[in-house]
């Protein structure tokens, strides 16, 4: 296993790296200073002067060893046995909820136009859950909505049920919905088929949405869930071998050009010629001379990290700039997984910089090269 890096190239393009480490340094400068005549007391200026580094170390393959280039779907949880933001060592129970917390109030059985709590499993589609003695999940006509039974008029139904619920009503309108479920032991307890797993019928990075969601729903009665994360675009680099792949990157790094000027690290404004610095950014059509010349220049670079705050993979991300402030550096600030950058101005959706040094070592004669790449992150390059 390893974490899959991508290079972000100036016209878009990206370069897909299967990291097996990856290190992460930051030094702020500052040197203390031993004080005389004050017994060992020191003193340091702190300017907020950083300087990173940041290190991943990987092999290549050919792209028939692994998928990495590849289209892929983007999936997403919903996990009924569970409260969200609670763990194994605090198992709430997501059922409790549905008789003690309002979740169900003024609900009359079987009238789907009562209910009032739903969530959204798609941009566009909400399911809503419902009080009913007569039908397990459906679509109802009367209100327009989706649901499922989460109470069957007398008890609540368990999280075994309802996550079947869910994947039965996903099941009877995937072409609707866009999505496939099926039912999965639950991620954190690993209680029997209690969550549903959604996988998004179209593969792509557009899948990568923030949901599922819970709109208007009261703070900690949310079912335990996972986002959708892991969609991801073909990429220009499939079905090529480890040494085709090292070969252009080794290329591109002996040679390649940001358009110089001090422009900003952005997607196309970096490929501006000196002249036209006070013109504004080139202008972004296919394969334009501009993007040929500048296209391949790696500007960003874009690392998952697992997190429990966005409930999904997200990525690393570092805002710069004076105007930051401390709710700029949480983590709910960080984009899904799959995202694309978009330039200047998007900080959380990659880090912006520039490819310092790589080394590329091929393997016992075999078609397998282990790479060292230092990518330094930078606002504005020269």
């Amino acid at each position: 296993m390893g974490t899959p890096i991508r290079l972000v190239r100036n016209d878009g393009g990206i370069i897909e790296l299967m990291a097996t480490t990856m290190t992460m340094n930051v030094d702020r400068g500052v040197t203390p200073l031993p004080m005389p005549f004050a017994g060992g007391s020191r003193f340091a200026f702190d300017l907020n002067l950083p300087k990173a580094l940041i290190t991943i170390e990987g092999v290549m393959t050919d792209d028939n060893l692994i998928n990495t280039s590849l289209q892929q779907e983007a999936s997403a949880t919903i996990d009924f046995s569970r409260i969200h933001g609670d763990n194994v060592d605090n198992p709430a129970r997501f059922a409790s909820s549905i008789t003690s917390n309002g979740i169900l109030d003024g609900v009359t059985n079987n009238d789907i136009s009562t209910t009032t709590h739903a969530f959204k499993i798609s941009n566009t589609i909400r399911v809503w859950l419902a009080k009913s003695s007569s039908a397990n999940q459906g679509f109802d006509a009367g209100s327009g909505r989706y649901y499922i039974t989460v109470h069957n008029n007398t008890t609540a139904r368990s999280a075994a049920d309802i996550a079947a619920s869910l994947t039965s009503l996903v099941g009877t309108y995937s072409g609707t919905f866009g999505l496939i479920a099926s039912t999965i032991n639950s991620p954190i307890g690993n209680d029997t088929n209690t969550a549903v797993s959604l996988v998004q019928v179209s593969k792509g990075a557009s899948g990568n949405m923030p949901q599922p969601s819970f709109p208007n729903w009261t703070a900690g009665i949310k079912p335990y869930h996972i986002r959708y994360s892991g969609g991801r675009n073909g990429s220009s680099s499939a079905n090529k071998s480890a040494g085709d792949k090292v070969a252009e990157l080794y290329a591109v790094l002996n040679n390649s050009n940001n358009g110089g000027g001090g422009a900003a690290l952005n997607l196309f404004t970096a490929g501006m010629v000196i002249g036209d610095l006070m013109e504004g950014p080139a202008i972004n059509r296919p394969d334009s001379a501009l993007d040929r010349k500048y296209g391949d220049y790696i500007i960003a670079i874009q690392i998952p990290f697992s997190s429990n705050v966005n409930s999904n993979e997200s990525l690393f991300y570092m805002p710069t700039g004076a105007f930051m402030e401390r709710d700029d550096k949480t983590a709910d600030n960080a984009a899904v997984a799959g995202s694309e950058y978009t330039g200047t101005g998007d900080e959380y959706t990659a880090i912006k910089g520039a490819v310092a040094n790589a080394t590329f070592v091929q393997l016992g004669g075999e078609p397998i090269y282990s790479y060292t790449i230092n990518f330094a992150p930078i606002d504005w390059i020269f």
